[in-house]
């Protein structure tokens, strides 16, 4: 289920579903707009129809029913029914609702959603007044007191709809329109699809460029450390061999004159200047170190990092410093060790400075063909979005990126800092 979410799909997979899923959503939505507009269609011409053919028939029977000419009357109703599919059934009922004639239309099987339309089949009487013999008017037959026209209800003729035929021809209306709407959405998913082709191929092009410029950033910020670790290793080496022996040589000449001087001011001078020596000679030595450490050659990652975690303890700056490491750093290739070696540096410094801990603790491990780091401490902490710009954070992570690394910052205001370095080991 893992490899369904949409974190794992392909570009071109991603843009397909953003331009299919709204066509797909608006062909469904036309659908079934164009289905329940045919049904409200039917509906409509159903009600508009039923009450006319009721209407027409009960004034087109008064005759038969007066007459009691019935199979006149069912010639007519079987006519009408085989004329219009749209009608089930035709009853003529008396004024008692006592059926007289009836039809049905022949279908397969029981209608669904039959309407029913009735209507009164009207008897209408004219009262004539004619003269007697006494010269008088009366109306033959008449009630009294009528006069004028009356109208009686003889019958009625319920008439009952089908909506199979006119759903039938609406059906193929509708068909015809799902038919062209579906060209319509194949034509814009192949449209999508070439669309989503194109940009694919352009992302991937543009991704495979940034790929490369990647890449080649990381390859030039190696080069770059390594020409400043190359550099500082020849001052380093310029200071040592050239520096601290001329120092070491002005040293013994001052101690020569001391010792040939008698009290006085040319051997306090001396002293002076042994003195002075000795101090540029140990700045020196300090300078070296930091230039280049020694011990990285000698001992490798860990055992420098052990040094610079024992100097960092011995300062007095109210944290503790520890050490954990496992593994073999003894063949670990030189770029990788200097690099980790320097991010180990800034990431120690920085607590010394800014992060106000009272303990610390640095976590080397080389497992799996990985070279991890940890360097975590208990102090108070900082804003990530604000330090992001910082020179020393960015620093570390060029430094981890150019050997292809990764590497992680938890931390947050009055909660310490913990710093997750992984750098792989070719």
């Amino acid at each position: 289920m893992r490899h369904w979410h949409w974190r794992h799909w392909s570009v071109r997979t991603r843009l397909m579903a953003m331009t299919a899923l709204p066509l797909a959503y608006l062909f469904c939505t036309f659908v079934w707009y164009a289905y329940q507009s045919r049904l409200s269609e039917v509906r409509e011409e159903m009600a508009e129809r039923g009450p006319l053919v009721a209407k027409v028939l009960a004034d087109s029977s008064e005759f038969s029913l007066v007459s009691r000419r019935y199979d006149d009357l069912k010639l007519t109703i079987n006519g009408l029914l085989r004329a219009d599919p749209s009608i089930y059934r035709i009853e003529v009922l008396d004024a008692q609702r006592r059926e007289l004639v009836h039809a049905a239309a022949r279908t397969g099987g029981v209608e669904p959603q039959l309407g029913y339309y009735e209507a009164p089949v009207l008897k209408r009487l004219m009262w004539v007044a004619m003269l007697g013999p006494d010269g008088k008017p009366y109306r033959k037959d008449g009630p009294s007191g009528a006069s004028g026209m009356t109208v009686e209800t003889m019958g009625y003729v319920r008439v009952t709809m089908s909506p199979s035929a006119l759903l039938l021809k609406q059906t193929r209306r509708f068909y015809v329109e799902l038919l062209v709407g579906s060209i319509g959405l194949l034509a814009c998913m192949l449209l999508a699809w070439q669309l989503a082709k194109g940009l694919n191929a352009s992302l991937y092009a543009s991704m495979q460029a940034l790929r490369e410029a990647d890449a080649e950033k990381r390859r030039l910020i190696r080069k770059v450390n390594t020409a400043v670790e190359d550099e500082r290793q020849s001052i380093a080496l310029e200071i040592h061999d050239e520096l601290n022996a001329t120092l070491i040589a002005a040293r013994l000449e001052a101690q020569r004159i001391a010792d040939l001087s008698l009290e006085g001011e040319v051997r306090d001078k001396a002293q002076s200047i042994i003195k002075l020596t000795l101090g540029l000679y140990n700045s020196g030595r300090q300078l070296v170190r930091r230039l280049r450490p020694e011990v990285l050659d000698m001992l490798g990652l860990d055992g420098a990092v052990e040094e610079m975690v024992r100097h960092y303890d011995s300062v007095r700056s109210g944290c503790r410093f520890d050490l954990q490491a496992k593994g073999d750093f003894s063949k670990m290739e030189s770029g990788i060790a200097i690099s980790a070696y320097r991010i180990v540096q800034e990431a120690l410094s920085n607590v010394v400075k800014h992060a106000r801990a009272t303990h610390a603790e640095v976590t080397l491990a080389l497992e799996e063909g990985e070279l991890r780091m940890r360097i975590r401490d208990n102090g108070s902490g900082f804003d990530l979005a604000q330090a992001s710009s910082g020179i020393g954070l960015v620093g570390m992570r060029e430094r981890v990126y150019a050997f292809n690394g990764r590497i992680t910052v938890d931390t947050g205001l009055a909660a310490g800092t913990c710093i997750h370095i992984v750098m792989p080991i070719r």
